[in-house]
């Protein structure tokens, strides 16, 4: 068994890898989709090989903050139980300690996901955070109101003093994100943070798969007018569905999910080991 860090966009790679992801979750096409974020972004994919048989996958994102996300762990049926996860954890490890100094390690599962919270476990990512998913399909274009994109200073303003409410991290495309100003300047400087004159914010919008789903990671003010302008947004870019990923005790932001429309999708939890 031997895991390499890729450093090239090797198309054969990319349809070797799309392989083994759907080999392993059926027609499911995130890493795929999500290669150009990959290889533009500061992290390492990671290949697990069984003689020349890549046989198992994995993505380690460093955040600007500092903080390691490990996703897209995918091994091969045949290949489960043989060692394969536990080679890519090890390896991603190793570089968040000798390649990028991470601060943290981090991933989300599902909370009936057994295998995946035990592999964890081993490695020594612990229950930090609950969340919960909703999804709202689109049907109509919403309202734009008044906003206009806000620059990372004042984004910065708007979100970081929300970082409580939110469990500390807001999350699109299934990513984690701390709330703090490294982050939320990624994001502002990726168009993703919108302001009216009333000082109500929102902070949508997609980093890979962008035809998918359109993300709300964050909402300021009245809740009711962000959700208008992501749903404007998502219809103007002929996203079908708006998804919000939130922190489990965040009651006000659910509820106002409730009354706006928006169905209840399941619950995740994130773990993480601090270094």
């Amino acid at each position: 068994m031997k895991v390499i860090e890729l450093s090239s966009r090797d198309f054969d790679l990319v349809s070797r890898a799309d392989a083994v992801e759907r080999g392993t979750m059926g027609n499911y096409a995130y890493v795929e989709t999500a290669w150009n974020y990959f290889f533009n972004s500061k992290g390492s994919f990671l290949c697990a090989y069984d003689n020349d048989e890549m046989v198992g996958i994995a993505h380690l994102a460093v955040m600007p903050d500092g903080a390691g996300w490990f996703e897209a762990l995918r091994v091969l049926p045949e290949h489960q139980n043989q060692g394969v996860g536990k080679a890519l954890y090890e390896k991603a490890l190793e570089l968040c300690d000798q390649k990028y100094h991470c601060t943290s390690l981090s991933i989300y599962t599902g909370r009936r996901n057994v295998r995946s919270s035990g592999l964890a476990e081993r490695y020594g990512l612990v229950n930090v955070y609950d969340h919960k998913e909703y999804t709202l399909k689109i049907s109509g274009s919403g309202s734009r109101g008044g906003f206009r994109y806000a620059d990372w200073e004042r984004a910065t303003q708007l979100a970081v003093p929300l970082a409580e409410q939110y469990g500390n991290f807001i999350s699109g495309n299934r990513t984690w994100y701390g709330v703090n100003e490294p982050n939320i300047r990624m994001l502002a400087d990726q168009g993703f943070f919108r302001e009216d004159e009333e000082g109500n914010f929102v902070c949508a919008g997609t980093r890979f798969q962008h035809g998918a789903k359109l993300f709300v990671l964050m909402l300021g003010g009245d809740y009711k007018k962000g959700l208008d302008y992501a749903v404007n947004l998502a219809y103007c870019r002929n996203i079908p569905e708006v998804t919000c990923t939130f922190c489990a005790v965040n009651e006000k932001l659910e509820q106002e999910l409730i009354s706006y429309g928006f169905t209840y999708v399941g619950e995740l939890i994130t773990r993480e080991r601090i270094f």
